[in-house]
């Protein structure tokens, strides 16, 4: 957890990143100390999924522009950690996460349309081209010029 929390540290830190890392790091600590799935021994409640489904169509619609907590906690009607619990759960990864991934979606479909990297970076709502770029080459295993050279052949 400790390491997955400094793979980024060169890049800029917003809420969404610095709650995912604070709860990777809670969740290994209890795992290492003999925890369980929630606290005192008791599972956790059950998914809100409403609310959680709210969270997704947000983090979805929100990738041209910064996103925080206080946002997602008044769509959702949940504290941080619960949302953040709640959504990996249901979908397997962290708002944060999922909120990257989206960016990259639109990226990857800002090029395919003929944009510059940094123009697809840009609106995409990534501080500059190689922040896009760093994030890109670690989710798909190669960089975006790359990937558009090799996409605008097929």
């Amino acid at each position: 957890a400790v390491g997955h929390a400094l793979a980024d540290i060169g890049e800029p830190v917003d809420g969404l990143r610095r709650d995912e890392i604070v709860l990777s790091i809670a969740e290994a600590l209890a795992a290492v100390a003999g925890g369980t799935s929630g606290s005192a021994g008791k599972p956790r409640p059950a998914v809100d999924s409403a609310a959680i489904g709210r969270t997704r169509d947000v983090l979805s619609a929100s990738t041209d522009r910064p996103i925080d907590n206080a946002d997602l906690e008044a769509v959702s009607g949940l504290d941080r950690w619960t949302l953040a619990r709640q959504f990996r759960t249901a979908y397997g990864t962290s708002p944060y996460r999922y909120f990257v991934m989206r960016r990259l979606d639109r990226v990857r479909r800002a090029i395919a349309e003929g944009s510059s990297l940094a123009d697809a970076a840009l609106a995409a709502g990534f501080a500059d081209q190689s922040h896009m770029t760093r994030h890109f080459t670690r989710a798909y295993g190669l960089p975006p010029g790359r990937w558009a050279r090799l996409t605008a052949r097929a």
